[in-house]
């Protein structure tokens, strides 16, 4: 098995950051117990325009970065979980099987 590699830009760090915000998100806002349950994610992605607005709310929380609470990381940890949604539906997402 090959060593992983020594990281110049801190990219490990950075998706175990990104991992960490994920879970939180899931122990919050997406918590409902229930694994069936509907997301509003789930509603823009049977709607079939989810990929532009994960897009555009990625956008709008770069957009935001430096003037909404300075520098914030949170800002750029949601634009980054929107581009993971535009991943997701383009690359992941089967709509036969949900």
């Amino acid at each position: 098995m090959s060593k992983p590699p020594n990281y110049k830009y801190s990219e490990d760090k950075i998706l175990s950051e990104l991992k960490e915000y994920l879970d939180k998100t899931y122990g919050q806002h997406y918590a409902t117990g229930d694994e069936s349950s509907l997301e509003c994610f789930d509603a823009w992605i049977a709607l079939g325009d989810s990929t532009p607005t994960f897009r555009n709310t990625a956008i709008k929380y770069l957009w935001r970065y430096g003037k909404k609470n300075g520098n914030n990381k949170a800002d750029l940890l949601k634009a980054m979980h929107y581009v993971l949604m535009c991943l997701h539906v383009a690359n992941y997402y089967d709509d036969k099987k949900g």
